[in-house]
């Protein structure tokens, strides 16, 4: 009988030892990577660290590594790009609120930066699974800050692969921030390569379609989710080049797609004179000499990015970002979007805002006429925008509409302008097959910009305390707002994100009680059949179907013609109508008591 469960003893040790040695690898190339199981959940396994591109030139395009390597390659750790500490800012970009935390001292931080994590289910390995659904992160951070790693639990796959009932594949992926990833302008696009970030980001998907069969994934089925700066990103893959260029996504996911428009990359324009000021910040002087800035010691590099961001317009939400180059971006994205000029070869798309989207954007201390008027100006700059800047105060009346509320009446500026008009714009181009949804979590007075990370990644009520704890004081409201949005929201939430991801439509997972969610309503001023998300209450549940009062047809129109005003066509081509678009200058002096 001892030689019997002696012998059960070693083959089960054997199995064991088996399994361990038998763990997937990733064979690329330059490199073999080989599979982790995902602590927490043994039914998921993640490549670390898996590199997709070369160490870039300097404000150049990146590319796949050119060299070969067979070597298991070391995956521990995190990888970065350089970005920005908006701790160290009066006027962070990303706005108040941030859910940001000092990088673990474990992720390296470096311009070699391109890596991305892929959360696989080990049941993907088993010899009968079919190709599962690929989705594809993209981190915000208002483009100068954000990484893969920096955030835990969030740009995870756990949450959604669990959601999923581990049918899909999720993907994020590190691309360059700041100065380094966002630099644009006339001297940028014959010397250099404005909107860098984009390409590492087009580069991520470009590796999807040549790699992903490799850990069961199809390239047929591709997803692009984002929020905020991410968001904004995959809003200009759809104009790249007039929409000429496939994307390599089939579907799309938005969260508060965000972005400040930048239009003016005329010589000596704007753009260039952001070029100047950050050559000057890195020691290369007010000058144009891409050579010294490529030359330059990194670290001095990474100190001048930092104060870059002290200097450009305070705006406190994204001051660069996504520009009018010519090439990839050839005017503002809502004049793209309303000529047709996308690529609309997308099955369906889920777009979404939050109910408070603008609150952590608005200055401290907007009290008064002269101050709402100095920040329009920082948006709106020079005596050839003067006529935009009138049309902005005719069009949102503060005495009249807001009762010289000039917070709230800022609120709704930063709000269209920047957030809820990009939905629109999405909408109007895919009206056929965009689900459309307000995230009004616990109620829409509390619904700020990014909380709808927290469902879509967080795992349990102490996950969900953590990201709280981040910008909500009182530990006990936490503690409440998370048993609720654990016990009664989430789940269902991700169910509905979960069956999109695997076939494009949110509906087809089952879940009990669910309610079924339309492609939105667009013929009316407000879209109907909108999906709010909101805490649920006695007499009503946590998801409902109403219409929208924050992108409606009247007040993104309106946008849409400032955007006309601002940029002008000729030809179809872009004509700067404005030479004093001034990206560059300190905050004016009636902000300096704020």
């Amino acid at each position: 009988m001892l030689k019997v469960l002696f012998s059960f003893a070693v083959l089960a040790l054997c199995a064991v030892a088996r399994t361990e040695h038998d763990l997937p690898q990733l064979k690329l190339p330059w490199g073999t990577w080989e599979a982790a199981r995902f602590p927490g959940d043994e039914d998921i396994y993640v490549f670390r660290n898996v590199r997709f591109g070369a160490k870039p030139e300097r404000f150049g395009a990146p590319s796949f590594p050119d060299w070969e390597d067979d070597s298991i390659q070391d995956s521990r750790g995190g990888r970065s790009c350089i970005q920005i500490n908006p701790n160290g800012l009066k006027n962070p970009p990303g706005g108040r609120n941030l859910i940001y935390e000092e990088p673990d001292t474990s992720i390296i931080e470096d311009e070699d930066c391109l890596f991305l994590d892929i959360y696989v289910p080990v049941k993907a390995f088993d010899k009968d699974s079919t190709r599962l659904p690929v989705v594809v992160w993209l981190y915000g951070g208002a483009y100068a800050f954000g990484s893969k790693d920096q955030f835990s639990p969030l740009y995870t796959g756990q949450s959604l692969l669990e959601a999923s009932r581990y049918g899909t594949i999720f993907i994020t992926g590190n691309y360059r921030l700041g100065a380094f990833g966002w630099l644009a302008g006339s001297y940028m696009e014959d010397s250099g390569l404005p909107n860098a970030a984009l390409y590492d980001q087009a580069l991520l998907f470009e590796w999807v379609q040549e790699y992903i069969d490799q850990v069961q994934g199809d390239r047929y089925s591709v997803s692009a989710w984002g929020e905020s700066a991410g968001a904004g990103s995959i809003m200009h893959h759809l104009i790249r080049e007039d929409g000429e260029k496939d994307p390599n996504f089939n579907t799309f996911l938005v969260q508060s797609p965000a972005f400040e428009w930048q239009w003016d990359n005329s010589k000596d324009g704007a753009l260039d004179k952001a070029y100047r000021m950050f050559s000057e910040l890195a020691g290369c002087g007010d000058k144009y000499d891409i050579d010294c800035l490529r030359n330059a010691r990194s670290a001095k590099l990474i100190e001048a990015n930092q104060q870059f961001f002290g200097k450009v317009k305070q705006t406190g939400m994204a001051p660069v970002g996504p520009s009018v180059d010519g090439k990839w971006i050839r005017t503002l994205p809502t004049i793209a979007f309303s000529r047709g000029n996308y690529w609309d070869n997308i099955w369906s798309t889920v777009v979404s805002h939050c109910a408070n989207e603008a609150q952590s954007f608005i200055p401290a201390g907007m009290d008064s006429q002269a101050k709402f008027n100095s920040y329009l100006a920082m948006m709106f700059p020079g005596e050839k925008l003067s006529h935009i800047r009138d049309q902005i105060r005719q069009q949102y009346k503060c005495s009249a509409f807001h009762h010289d509320n000039y917070t709230t009446c800022l609120k709704e500026v930063i709000q269209d302008s920047t957030f809820t008009c990009n939905t629109r714009d999405l909408y109007d181009a895919y009206s056929d097959r965009s689900y459309m949804m307000e995230y009004a979590y616990p109620f829409r007075v509390l619904a700020y910009h990014a909380s709808d990370l927290i469902p879509l990644f967080s795992n349990n009520v102490q996950q969900v305390v953590g990201l709280l704890s981040k910008f909500l004081r009182s530990r006990l409201l936490a503690k409440i707002y998370a048993k609720v949005l654990e016990g009664l929201v989430a789940t269902r939430y991700k169910a509905y994100l979960a069956s999109f991801a695997m076939n494009g439509d949110p509906n087809n997972l089952p879940r009990t009680t669910r309610l079924y969610w339309p492609v939105a309503d667009g013929n009316h001023d407000r879209l109907r059949s909108v999906l709010q998300v909101r805490a649920p209450g006695f007499l009503h549940s946590a998801f409902r179907l109403t219409s929208d009062d924050q992108n409606s047809r009247n007040r993104c129109e309106f946008w849409n013609d400032i955007a006309q005003q601002i940029v002008g066509l000729k030809d179809g081509k872009v004509t700067v109508e404005n030479e004093e678009q001034l990206v560059i200058h300190k905050l004016p002096s009636i902000f300096e008591e704020l």
